[in-house]
């Protein structure tokens, strides 16, 4: 897991987001409702924010399309199940935006970056 945080001050025309994102890998499982068809398959997250995260599948996944994400937050133990819209694809790495994060989900996903600064690299045994 690596660690890299986007400057809020980020100059106009440059990459500048909404939310401070973590550049970490988890790892996700990703519902999609498909023509009354559930389709479940498994992906990996980075530069998660509290607005949404960069996802990537080895399914292409249109944008439009309403996703259930569920995955673990590092350093909190419950399963974390938000709807998520892709919003834009490139291959297989689509940017997923969460619909209606409670406020409790947004405190969840900022919490490890508040206690260090940013999500922590796991220690290798």
């Amino acid at each position: 897991m690596s660690t890299r945080n986007r400057s809020a001050g980020a100059r106009e025309g440059e990459d500048a987001r909404k939310w401070e994102r973590h550049a970490v890998t988890i790892a996700v499982n990703v519902t999609v409702f498909l023509n009354g068809q559930r389709s479940t398959c498994h992906g990996e997250a980075s530069d998660i924010s509290r607005g949404g995260m960069r996802l990537f599948l080895t399914h292409e996944i249109q944008p439009g399309t309403s996703v259930i994400l569920e995955f673990l937050i590092p350093y909190n133990t419950t399963k974390f199940v938000v709807r998520g819209a892709v919003r834009n694809r490139n291959g297989f790495t689509h940017g997923v935006e969460f619909l209606n994060p409670t406020p409790d989900q947004q405190q969840i996903i900022e919490a490890p970056a508040r206690s260090s600064s940013s999500y922590a690299e796991p220690t290798e045994q």
